[in-house]
């Protein structure tokens, strides 16, 4: 690994933007999981129960708009993969051939199990492991296998459901604050541009285009936050500040495609003008305050007065505009 500084690389880069605390719960959900249904297996007289504790380890997703975080896809994969190990282990032929044939035959039903837009990998894995650890006693091996990850499945949902559920919440208001910090900058920049005349906004474009689309998958997330609310016993009381924050999320979602179409008419125009620099951060001050649930009638009414007292040539109306067509969404919501 390079020392800092010499290349451009900085360890806080691998941290940023990261929520640490929701990866260190993952972590250690999984260990209790594999932990525990190890243990279990053990108990119930399995020889080295080694698919019990891989389940909860692949299975387990940290994802926070999901009922329960675990990957049905990945343990239905375990579950093929042991099949299909399962049943070349009584095929006669040699080491290196069973493992192309439980290779190919895998893959192809990984891919049809497929985890997103990528092929489900635990199935070519679980059977790998299946031949790797197969004794003499096929049969017997075969029944340990398929009830011991039954065990670590249903360990898997167990902890996912009880331990740090899914809080769809607390992501949801993470990724709002991040929201708040790319619309403060964003207008700000854009104010400043409209001060100075300095063009800076050309530079921006692509950022604010990012940071709409952002927005806006935000919004699609809101509609799998609530049935995941729905579905979790420890976590339904949350439907209220669920209520209360879908309205702030639409209204940053709203305000970053309004940046985005300031932006780029700011970009193309390059007007100079203080009245509607100060419009926009008064627009801006505005956006802050309703995006934390506060008051923002005194920055409105100032963003009002600037607009007015805007002068009227061709390209500074067509930026007034867009202005007032913030101020009439703050107004609304």
């Amino acid at each position: 690994m390079p020392p800092a500084g010499r290349i451009g690389w900085r360890p806080g880069r691998l941290l940023a933007g990261r929520d640490l605390v929701a990866e260190l719960r993952l972590a250690i959900k999984m260990t209790i999981g594999g932990t525990g249904a190890w243990w279990i297996a053990s108990e119930l007289g399995a020889t080295r129960p080694l698919f019990a504790a891989l389940v909860p380890l692949v299975a387990m997703n940290g994802d926070p708009f999901a009922a329960v975080s675990v990957s049905i896809g990945r343990i239905l994969g375990v579950f093929a993969g042991v099949g299909i190990g399962l049943a070349l282990t009584h095929v006669e032929v040699s080491s290196t051939w069973r493992v192309a044939i439980a290779l190919i035959l895998a893959t192809l039903v990984g891919t049809v199990l497929k985890i997103g837009d990528r092929p489900n990998l635990e199935v070519p894995i679980a059977a790998l492991f299946l031949i790797g650890f197969a004794s003499a006693n096929v049969s017997q091996l075969g029944v340990q296998r398929i009830w011991e990850t039954a065990i670590g499945a249903l360990v898997a949902i167990v902890v996912s459901t009880v331990l740090w559920p899914p809080d769809p919440v607390r992501e949801l208001e993470r990724r709002l604050h991040r929201l708040r910090q790319q619309l403060a900058a964003d207008f700000a920049e854009i104010a400043d541009d409209l001060a100075t005349g300095s063009g800076a906004t050309s530079a921006l474009l692509d950022d604010l285009r990012e940071h709409s689309l952002e927005a806006v998958r935000d919004v699609f997330e809101l509609a799998p936050a609530r049935r995941a609310l729905r579905w979790s016993p420890l976590r339904r009381k949350d439907v209220g500040r669920l209520d209360e924050l879908e309205a702030r999320i639409n209204l940053g979602a709203r305000a970053a495609r309004h940046a985005r179409t300031l932006g780029r008419d700011v970009a193309d125009l390059h007007v100079r003008s203080g009245e509607l620099a100060t419009a926009t951060r008064d627009l801006a001050d505005a956006l802050d305050r309703g995006l934390l649930g506060q008051d923002r009638d005194g920055p409105l009414a100032r963003a009002e007065q600037e607009l007015s007292a805007a002068s009227g040539n061709g390209d500074q109306v067509v930026i007034a505009a867009q202005l007032r067509q913030l101020l009439a969404d703050l107004r609304q919501t």
